[in-house]
């Protein structure tokens, strides 16, 4: 009777290194950031915490009874100063305008992202942003290009 080593098998020790080896990449140090074309990207984080939300329904309220309003056909926007050193964030994204849950969600995280990478150009406001029927068939560059006016437009108006 032959003896051969019945564990690992060479199929499984080939696959085992490969794993290892990516392993080994994966756990590299994944704080550096790269260099980006644009100087400002570099010293600004592009985050959304959640110091840049709005929590409560109390501030949502505060926002849309006091705040100025800005629409077009896929957002309506209420503007409202507040007395920190940033703009906050508060998404109201009705069920009856977009029914379902992963439309909603889609809608949101446009305009989180939106948001996060347009923060530090924006002045100490809280920003609501509701969403019109509009932007349920609207294409996401629309939505994106319709989102990036009206940052443009509340960073030169306060």
């Amino acid at each position: 009777m032959v003896s051969e080593r019945a564990w690992p098998p060479k199929a499984a020790a080939d696959c085992w290194l490969a794993a290892a080896r990516r392993a080994a990449s994966d756990s590299a140090p994944k704080g550096r950031v790269r260099a980006s074309s644009d100087p400002k990207l570099n010293h600004k984080r592009l985050t959304f915490e959640p110091r840049k939300r709005l929590h409560q329904p109390a501030e949502f309220r505060t926002v849309r009874q006091r705040g100025s309003r800005l629409s077009d056909a896929y957002f309506s926007l209420s503007v409202l100063a507040n007395r920190m050193s940033h703009a906050r964030l508060g998404l109201a994204i009705a069920t009856r305008t977009f029914g379902n849950a992963v439309a909603r969600n889609r809608i949101k995280r446009l305009a989180r992202e939106s948001f996060r990478l347009n923060q530090h150009d924006l002045p100490p406001v809280d920003v609501t942003v509701s969403a019109r029927d509009a932007a349920r068939v609207a294409a996401p560059k629309d939505l994106r290009i319709s989102l990036e006016k009206h940052w443009k437009n509340i960073s030169q108006r306060w």
